[in-house]
């Protein structure tokens, strides 16, 4: 079992790819069915330490990495050593081996879902060697069936993690939460929905929808935008990274980087809220409109390609940042284009002439850039939304998408609407981000999930840049909405967000403010325990003398006789005071005899039994009559005498 849940927690982590979770479960796969069917592999031990070693080293030539190698070796060694016949020593190998294989799966995961697998691998790990611990005196047991307590693991498992909890709360912190280098075969996003720094209509095939939370979006205390809706304002777009060079059917960001970069810690926004981003691969932030602050800034965030914000560094753990921004503000604050960028932003390309086509044919004659804009998205709102990306194979997919199938995601509106512009000398760029994604009331934030990535359109105007988003509203999964998530989905999604912002993120901050908090309360308590109320002490003293009663309950009984003068016996006494209570004046020995009378299929354990309390009682140092005196406890339990 340590094994098996060890792969369970492996397979939760989600660090590892799909071919080299199937080389961690096969060994074990197979070593089940040998204990299946029973087979007797023993004689064959040499063989398969010779196939661990070959497995071994044509890992290390296959070039995998020494961590990968060293996972697998263990993962088969483990069920080498289940398939084999085991002893008590062997038992605790394949635990050793199960802590260590958790233990490297521990350093990258750190989702509420991981920690039931951690909880399943401690009773696993708690229950075998519980097993291991009673074997040995369960050999004194004969004549009666005696399994070990397997009820009380939880409770000592309870215990540990009363204990950690304490340790965690008043050590200190210490997590970075960069990701480990050598925890390889992170799991990419190939052709799912999500959030990237490119863009190309070349690409065949349907894009998968993909639930995994990209971001949470928390308001400040007191804040409820769902009866305050213009909070909100601003939020409907969350911008990640401009497209503003193109090249035949794919989208790249130039060089272009945001010029409020300055600006950042001194502007000051009307709105403010706490942004919570999960891992991702390029390290993106999407932030709203208008931003004028973040929080914190160095060394942690820098600005990139593209007018984006990143990470410094890869994320392994979600990260809090705080905005602010107003809605207000253009988004970038520019002040004029360069001819350079001009002409970057009007670049068009042969293979580029349906666009021109389509924007002559839509909004003939010279409209102003707002009204040509607002024609052109009009006519493509009228276009069918979906994943299947029918254009996608199609020698020309921009010509195919707006002559032939009028179907696409939204990188196919989002292009066509920027080429349409350029097309008729409007700088156009594409932008990628997110919709907002749906409120959840029970945690109290904005959840944005892979599945609200998003293209739209900026372009130039009268100074400033405006938005255009010529995708169909509430079509795909894209759309944002609270009918996404059901009851129990949001509770789920409430408690991992508690998991993450209580025991992840668990700072120093929240250390000192939960300590002071413990403080003042074990102050005030010390203030009310000065004058308590009378009932609380007449209650009090109830119970004192209840327990003390109850823990003298002894002396106040007679003196037991004849066997109960001897502890071991006690548990048999018990089991037996109805059906065979001892007589006057009898000893341990005849009580004993008799009772083999009785049952003459338990009179050799009893004489057993006999000869041990003998040897108790004289003084012979022997200590096998508890034992045994339990187990045999546990065969007159629930005897009943049989009618005459």
């Amino acid at each position: 079992m340590p094994l098996w849940a060890a792969l369970g927690a492996t397979v939760s982590a989600g660090v590892y790819e799909p071919v080299e979770l199937e080389l961690m479960a096969l060994p074990l796969l197979a070593a089940a069915v040998v204990g299946a069917f029973r087979w007797d592999l023993g004689s064959r031990h040499r063989w398969l330490e010779l196939g661990a070693l070959f497995y071994f080293l044509a890992h290390l030539a296959w070039g995998r990495g020494p961590f990968m190698v060293a996972i697998h070796t263990l993962y088969m060694l483990g069920a080498i050593r289940l398939a084999l016949p085991r002893e008590a020593a062997q038992r605790r190998q394949v635990v050793l081996i199960g802590f260590v294989l958790f233990l490297t799966t521990a350093m990258g995961p750190s989702d509420v879902t991981f920690l039931l697998w951690a909880l399943a691998w401690f009773c696993a790990a708690a229950a075998a060697l519980l097993q291991q611990s009673w074997e040995p005196s369960a050999a004194l047991r004969r004549g009666a069936l005696s399994r070990p307590p397997y009820r009380r693991v939880p409770l000592w498992i309870g215990g540990a993690l009363l204990l950690a909890g304490g340790s965690f709360v008043i050590m200190p912190r210490l997590s970075l939460g960069l990701r480990p280098r050598f925890l390889l075969g992170a799991s990419q996003s190939f052709g799912k929905a999500g959030l990237g720094d490119r863009l190309d209509l070349s690409i065949d095939g349907p894009i998968v929808p993909n639930p995994e939370v990209a971001l949470r979006i928390t308001p400040p205390p007191g804040v409820d935008p769902t009866l305050e809706p213009s909070w909100s304002k601003g939020l409907g777009l969350l911008r990640g990274i401009t497209l503003e060079t193109v090249r035949g059917f794919r989208w790249e960001p130039s060089e272009y980087r945001s010029t409020t970069f300055d600006a950042l810690g001194s502007a000051r926004g009307n709105r403010k809220a706490e942004f919570l981003f999960a891992p991702n691969p390029q390290g993106l932030l999407a932030l709203p409109s208008g931003l004028t602050q973040l929080d914190p800034w160095d060394p942690y965030l820098t600005t990139g390609s593209g007018g984006s914000i990143r990470w410094r560094s890869v994320r392994a753990r979600t990260q809090p940042v705080t905005a602010s921004w107003n809605p207000g503000l253009g988004e970038p604050r520019e002040s004029r284009l360069s001819p350079r960028r001009w002409d970057l932003l009007t670049q068009l390309g042969p293979e580029h002439e349906a666009a021109r086509r389509a924007s002559q044919q839509w909004a003939p004659g010279a409209p102003p850039p707002r009204q040509l804009a607002a024609a052109l998205e009009k006519n493509l709102r009228g276009f069918t939304y979906t994943l299947d990306n029918p254009s996608g194979k199609a020698p020309n997919p921009l010509q195919d998408f707006l002559e032939h199938t009028r179907a696409g995601h939204c990188e196919y509106f989002a292009s066509s609407l920027a080429l349409m512009l350029r097309a008729r000398g409007v700088p156009s760029r594409v932008v990628n981000g997110y919709r907002l994604g749906p409120w959840v009331p029970e945690g109290g934030y904005f959840r944005v999930s892979q599945n609200e990535a998003h293209s739209w359109v900026e372009y130039w105007d009268e100074g400033r840049w405006w938005t255009a988003d010529p995708t169909p509203l509430g079509t795909g999964p894209e759309a944002s909405r609270l009918g996404g998530l059901n009851l129990v989905e949001r509770w789920a999604d409430a408690v991992r967000y508690r998991w993450d912002r209580y025991v992840v993120r668990f700072s120093d901050q929240d250390q000192q403010a939960g300590l002071s908090w413990l403080q003042n309360q074990v102050q005030d308590w010390e203030w009310h325990w000065k004058a308590p109320r009378p009932g609380v002490l007449w209650g009090l003293g109830a119970i004192v003398s209840a327990y003390l009663v109850w823990r003298t309950r002894a002396r106040w009984q007679p003196a037991p006789t004849g066997p109960g003068l001897i502890r071991a016996l006690r548990p048999l006494l018990a089991a037996t005071c109805r059906s065979a209570p001892p007589l006057q004046g009898e000893t341990a020995r005849a009580w004993l005899q008799r009772l083999g009378g009785l049952r003459p299929e338990r009179r050799e354990a009893l004489q057993t039994l006999a000869d041990a309390t003998d040897a108790l009682a004289y003084g012979s140092g022997a200590d096998a009559a508890p034992a045994l005196a339990k187990a045999e406890a546990a065969a007159w339990r629930r005897w009943k005498p049989s009618a005459r």
